[in-house]
């Protein structure tokens, strides 16, 4: 599990999404994001997901992204992150 808190915008996207990847480079069978303690998500900041997606699919790894906020649920609706998390081996909660 990876506990994500504070803001996920332009500034930290990418050491979070390398954070991802790390983990991800390791083989779990499920990866579950915490959302709980995150302040804020900026669409910015879901590329950090959608890379993590993308690997994980790679390495057969299911994501699993959980307790968003009501602003985090309604940007990554926005951005299309919870369709590409629901499409394929993924999925939200």
């Amino acid at each position: 599990m990876v506990r994500l808190r504070g803001d996920l915008d332009a500034r930290s996207a990418g050491q979070t999404g390398q954070r991802l990847l790390r983990v991800i480079g390791t083989g779990p069978e499920v990866l579950e994001v915490d959302l709980t303690e995150l302040r804020h998500l900026s669409p910015v900041g879901c590329a950090a997901f959608f890379n993590a997606l993308r690997a994980a699919r790679v390495q057969g790894t299911r994501l699993i992204i959980t307790h968003p906020s009501d602003q985090a649920e309604k940007v990554m609706r926005q951005i299309g992150l919870t369709y590409a998390l629901t499409h394929g081996d993924t999925e939200t909660t």
